[in-house]
């Protein structure tokens, strides 16, 4: 009777240590999710475009974030397939790909800045930084940037990259791939 009264106790106070430990995981990770969350602003600004609005939208355990697009590109006759951004439940930002669009002119449909690699890459980069204002991080927390180049000539790859070293300025480089590409979304000339 004594063995089976503490195998009871046993039983009961690793019942009770488990469920604490659940219940622990799952504080944490609902804390976690709150802090990132609060670092997500109603608005950034984006050079061009003035103040752009931010919507989220739960996924899951990651935060799907979306600038208002008609503000960065102008108005479409579809809906765009896909977020501007996705904050993972610890904290990691996935940027989807961003070209070079010109701020929206009135009425007209979408375009790209004129001018090339160099111009292209900053106004890319400019929009890539204000999706991870969105997400309440900055440039500086970028680990690694994929970089795709239409004829990727010496020349054009020397254009890209002198605007990619001019919008870094002294700011530490992340990472970086350049993958040449013979079309891009809206005849743009780079992807980021």
């Amino acid at each position: 009777a004594g063995h089976s009264r503490t195998y009871t106790h046993m039983r009961a106070l690793f019942a009770a240590t488990t469920a604490g430990f659940a219940a622990a995981l799952v504080l944490r990770s609902w804390l976690r999710r709150t802090i990132l969350l609060r670092r997500i602003p109603q608005s950034v600004e984006l050079e061009g475009c003035g103040v752009v609005a931010v919507s989220t939208q739960s996924c899951g355990s990651n935060t799907l974030v979306t600038l208002d697009w008609s503000k960065v590109f102008g108005t479409l006759p579809f809906k765009i397939p896909f977020c501007s951004a996705v904050l993972t439940e610890d904290g990691t930002i996935y940027v989807s790909g961003s070209i070079g669009l010109a701020p929206p002119s009135s009425g007209g449909p979408p375009s790209i800045v004129p001018g090339g690699p160099k111009p292209e890459m900053l106004r890319t980069m400019q929009i890539v930084e204000a999706c991870l204002k969105a997400c309440g991080a900055d440039v500086q927390d970028i680990t690694m940037a994929h970089c795709y180049l239409v004829d990727n000539t010496k020349e054009r790859f020397g254009e890209m990259n002198a605007a990619y070293l001019e919008f870094f300025g002294t700011r530490p480089l992340p990472a970086r791939i350049t993958v040449g590409c013979s079309a891009l979304a809206l005849g743009s000339c780079v992807e980021v």
